[in-house]
């Protein structure tokens, strides 16, 4: 094997994210070693994207070589990253996907599109194919076109449809899983959740710009693969920063229950009762400060009230109309208001602290949210 170097400012970038993601990978695989399980899709989600970056950058620095080691780059990679990330999702809300059976039918996709078929007609595809890219099945440069060339020029378009329906269903999960987070715990770091989002968000942007890409080329039936960086290295360093950030995240588990009004249908609490326990509920919080507990989850303020917890939630939901995490984050703002009117030299750590926040980041968020001004501003 030998292969000619040709170094540009694009190579570099490429060097450069893929010398990211093995450092993300390493600190996954032999920091965290795996573990718990969203850290191995996580790393997995990783590799996925390394693979395209190395891809781009084999088409850069060609080599002879006797096979093509990133052809499955071409033939429907995307159809893996969708599912690995809502693996990861899965794992990081408590309901992780433990049947053999259903992870192979999620990437039954992948398996077959990207490895068995290729390996059983790689005859069938033209060289354009297999060295260009499925798209060149539809330019204007093909004598003619086989079923099965034709066939995977369609898969290529197929496979972003597919990661576009799973990180919809990813997202709205995540989202599910914040609004059970705020029923539950009275303090969040909602900053992993908004890391995990944006993740989302930066692969729903990418197969937007990879929408347009594809409506320009079949517009004018010219393949410039060069624009594909444009999308290929920020989304890779973004995604590689991401997921350095949520490494070593240990996420917090609550109910998995529905997050919905529907779900008190069946209650038994009458109006008149949770009407009581409303009012006891809040001559509880004036009198006993719960909330000046930083750890304080809804379980443990159930038992401090003696009400069942389902109570206690449908009362502050539907009641008081609000959730556990506003309902406590509301009575610890009030107390550093108080706070810093009677001890003005006090520091905002300080006030944090005695208001029931274990960090100033979360005291800030809590109190612009509520009182519409940053602490320093009251």
């Amino acid at each position: 094997m030998s292969f000619g170097l040709s170094v540009d400012l694009l190579s570099i970038f490429l060097f450069i994210t893929l010398a990211q993601g093995v450092f993300v990978l390493s600190l996954l695989g032999f920091r965290y070693r795996l573990q718990p399980v969203q850290h191995l899709y996580l790393f997995l989600l990783v590799f996925i994207l390394m693979w395209f970056q190395a891809e781009f950058l084999s088409v850069r620095l060609p080599f002879d070589i006797s096979f093509q080691p990133f052809y499955a780059t071409r033939y429907g990679a995307w159809l893996a990253v969708g599912p690995l990330l809502y693996f990861y999702a899965r794992a990081i809300v408590g309901r992780p996907i433990t049947s053999i059976t259903a992870i192979v039918l999620h990437v039954t996709p992948f398996i077959a599109f990207a490895f068995i078929i290729p390996l059983l007609i790689y005859d069938v595809l033209s060289e354009r194919q297999v060295n260009y890219g499925m798209l060149t099945t539809f330019d204007p440069f093909n004598d003619s076109v086989s079923f099965m060339q034709y066939a995977y020029g369609i898969i290529f378009v197929i496979q972003f449809l597919h990661a576009l329906l799973y990180l919809l269903v990813t997202y709205t999960l995540i989202r599910k899983y914040e609004i059970v987070l705020l029923q539950n715990f009275s303090s969040i770091n909602t900053g992993n959740l908004r890391w995990v989002k944006i993740m989302i968000i930066l692969l729903l942007l990418t197969i937007a710009f990879v929408s347009l890409f594809l409506l320009l080329f079949f517009i004018q039936q010219t393949y410039n693969r060069d624009l594909d960086y444009l999308y290929v290295i920020p989304t890779a360093l973004l995604i590689y920063g991401i997921s350095y950030r949520l490494s070593g995240v240990t996420w917090p588990v609550g109910s998995n229950s529905s997050s919905s009004t529907s779900k008190y249908e069946k209650s038994s609490l009458k109006s008149d009762q949770a009407e009581t326990y409303a009012l006891k509920i809040e001559d509880f919080m004036t009198a006993s400060k719960p909330y000046l507990n930083n750890e304080l989850r809804m379980q443990e303020f159930a038992d401090m009230l003696k009400i069942p917890s389902h109570h206690v939630s449908q009362v502050i939901n539907d009641n008081l109309k609000t959730t556990f995490f506003d309902f406590i984050n509301k009575y610890r703002v009030e107390e550093a208001k108080r706070l810093i009117i009677s001890d003005p030299k006090a520091t905002l750590l300080e006030i944090a602290f005695k208001g029931g926040y274990n960090n100033k980041s979360s005291f800030t968020n809590a109190f612009k949210n509520f009182a519409a001004k940053t602490p320093p501003e009251f």
